[in-house]
């Protein structure tokens, strides 16, 4: 039975272990499911202490995919049918385990093969054993020639790694290899219950180790990953989880008091807390994803913040616009995501060569409806999760030569790269995720 109809509902089947909770996330990554989609049902459906393993083979699975499907097609002699994909998951989550966390053959070939018996499967079980002792065996024949491949060697699809290469000449291997590293735990301060530096000092009284981020101010850096729901001030809405480089967003939008701002695609609502947090605002908090948009008022409750949270296509603003312009605007646009591999490394197996076309055809229609909305002598910060040129220095290069009211600010800061517009951040090791930045400003141009 394939990823698409397992019956994972079964009453009898509500336990799980890890390894067979990991192989259903991938072979649901690989029928097309996100992570976000799949993973959550299934750790519910795990062990409480088994839930770190399990997202560490889920995650780690993805994150080395390129490398470990190619260890599996040396192994296999035949593949898996398509009724047997849960079985090929099995098999990369295995060979996860020995290639990439270097745990001892005796203890993780045993017990990956066993899942065999637990997928309804038993009959597989000969070739899982053979083929993981194989690599156990033979793993430093077998692993050379996948590093002189810069496809296995990075694990990164072949697409990405030639528009990072010809984008990025100079930093795409750093960039390769820090979409491999586990992202660091940023927190963000909320400013109007107390400053970092106290917050910081309330961490080091809990015994938790902590820095400041160098380019936030609200920004903490977490010496190690936890559960952030026992940190101080959780539940009081003290702070919030946000990578350093999306914290920039609000001090570069830099809301005022009184202001009418528009947060274009708010879900799950991070940085629109963030710019209430900064000032007495009026925000309208817009997404058109309604599944996602309980995240936005959850958010909101906990850190005692108001806006007016709509379910909307900015697209269309006919549906959803009452005719006031904004003072400002934010506009977080869908990208490809591909500066935040680390944190979501199923976008090297779902994403597509073609989408950032198709996400750049978006964007431009986005940035047109958000410009409309604004006053005149108004600012638009585009912002991306992208390392692409295409979705963005030259989105808002293409925006700004067709719109003769366009002023694209200078942003000379010590953080990212300038570009030929807006400035580019990318991944840093300890640090920031990749971001895209752009601030426009709206003059007596000859467009609307």
């Amino acid at each position: 039975m394939s990823a698409a109809t397992s019956p994972w509902g079964k009453a009898k089947d509500t336990t799980l272990s890890a390894r067979r909770a990991a192989a259903m996330a991938l072979s649901a990554v690989l029928a097309g499911q996100s992570l976000n989609q799949c993973l959550p049902p299934l750790e519910l459906r795990v062990d409480l202490a088994d839930r770190g393993f399990l997202r560490d083979l889920a995650l780690g699975s993805c994150r080395h995919f390129q490398r470990l499907n190619a260890l599996a097609k040396m192994l296999l002699s035949r593949p898996f049918g398509e009724e047997d994909q849960d079985l090929f998951a099995l098999l990369i989550i295995g060979l996860y385990q020995l290639e990439i966390q270097k745990k001892a053959p005796h203890a993780a070939v045993h017990a990956t093969v066993e899942v065999c018996e637990e997928l309804g499967k038993g009959y597989a079980k000969s070739v899982i054993n053979a083929c993981l002792r194989r690599y156990a065996r033979e793993y430093e024949s077998l692993t050379p020639p996948l590093d002189e491949n810069p496809v296995t060697a990075s694990s990164h699809p072949k697409w990405l790694v030639k528009m990072l290469s010809k984008a990025w000449p100079e930093q795409f291997q750093d960039i390769l290899e820090q979409n491999n590293q586990r992202p660091p735990l940023c927190l963000r301060v909320n400013q109007r219950h107390g400053s970092r530096e106290q917050y910081l000092e309330r961490l080091q009284q809990a015994g938790i180790e902590a820095r400041p981020a160098e380019h936030s101010a609200v920004g903490i850096y977490l010496a190690e990953s936890c559960d952030i729901t026992a940190l101080p001030g959780f539940a009081e809405g003290d702070f919030s989880v946000q990578d350093e480089a999306a914290q920039l967003a609000a001090m570069l939008l830099a809301p005022q008091a009184g202001e009418r701002i528009l947060d274009a695609c708010a879900a799950p609502g991070g940085k629109t807390c963030h710019l209430l947090e900064s000032a007495d605002a009026r925000v309208v908090a817009l997404d058109i994803e309604e599944n996602r948009l309980p995240r936005v008022h959850e958010n909101l409750a906990r850190l005692q913040l108001s806006a007016e949270v709509v379910c909307a296509d900015m697209a269309t603003p006919d549906a959803w616009w009452d005719g006031e312009l904004f003072d400002a605007i934010l506009l977080d646009a869908p990208c490809s995501a591909t500066g935040v591999i680390r944190r979501h490394p199923d976008i090297k197996l779902l994403r597509r060569r073609e989408d950032i076309g198709q996400l750049a055809q978006v964007q431009a229609q986005l940035l047109d409806t958000a410009w409309s909305l604004l006053k005149p002598g108004g600012r638009l910060l585009y912002a991306t999760c992208s390392a692409l040129p295409q979705e963005n220095s030259e989105q808002i290069r293409r925006f700004v030569d067709a719109n003769s009211d366009a002023q694209l600010q200078t942003l000379d800061f010590c953080w990212g790269s300038a570009c030929n517009a807006g400035r580019q951040l990318l991944p840093q090791r300890d640090g920031h995720d990749g971001f895209y930045y752009a601030l426009l400003v709206k003059g007596a141009g000859t467009h609307a």
